[in-house]
């Protein structure tokens, strides 16, 4: 906590609480110290605190804190998350996070880096909206996970995925995705999925 520039937070929220188009709900994250403690958890249950130096993608990064714990923590972390949202921006840049711009589609890959990461993180996936028409089927979720793998990981390189959840469908997942995922000899645990390159 003691790195962060809380000040400059605390201004960029002022500031945009302001805007008559902002979502209140984005202001959730500005209470900083549960959102630290969480990501905290996040990277220990990663075992990043047990190493030194690993590339980490996080994906639909928000506000960036995990990438800022990873970075703390001596990793090289970069993030990608939608083009546009000024809030985002503005949070990203005070942190100095490594960030990319791009939007997660069906059946489209993501940027390829320069080196491939030693982990792909989501947390709290929203390109995947359960109970909506965006909802992924197997399809969708192969197609993701193969660029993954194919294209964005190092050997030994692992998937960390959290996935939102609807209580309108009842389930993270449907028995299709779920039959993939075990394709993949996902370690799945409640909303969260685990899938290492082999």
């Amino acid at each position: 906590m003691a790195t962060l520039n809380t000040d400059e937070l605390l201004a960029i929220r002022d500031e945009e609480v302001l805007q008559p188009d902002r979502r209140l709900i984005d202001f959730k994250y500005f209470n900083t110290r549960p959102w630290i403690v969480e990501n905290i958890k996040r990277a220990l249950r990663l075992g990043l605190h047990e190493c030194r130096g690993r590339s980490i993608l996080d994906i639909g990064t928000g506000f960036g804190y995990f990438p800022y714990i990873c970075e703390f923590m001596e990793h090289d972390a970069a993030a990608l998350d939608i083009p546009d949202h000024r809030l985002y921006d503005r949070v990203i840049d005070a942190l100095k996070i490594n960030r990319t711009q791009h939007t997660v589609n069906p059946f489209e890959p993501l940027p390829i880096p320069q080196q491939p990461y030693d982990y792909v993180t989501a947390y709290q996936l929203a390109f995947n909206q359960p109970g909506k028409e965006t909802v992924w089927g197997s399809s969708e979720w192969a197609f993701f996970i193969e660029d993954v793998l194919n294209n964005q990981l190092s050997s030994g390189g692992r998937i960390h995925l959290e996935l939102n959840w609807s209580f309108r469908i009842g389930a993270w997942y449907d028995a299709d995705t779920k039959r993939l995922f075990d394709r993949y000899d996902a370690r799945r645990a409640g909303n969260e999925i685990d899938i290492y390159k082999r």
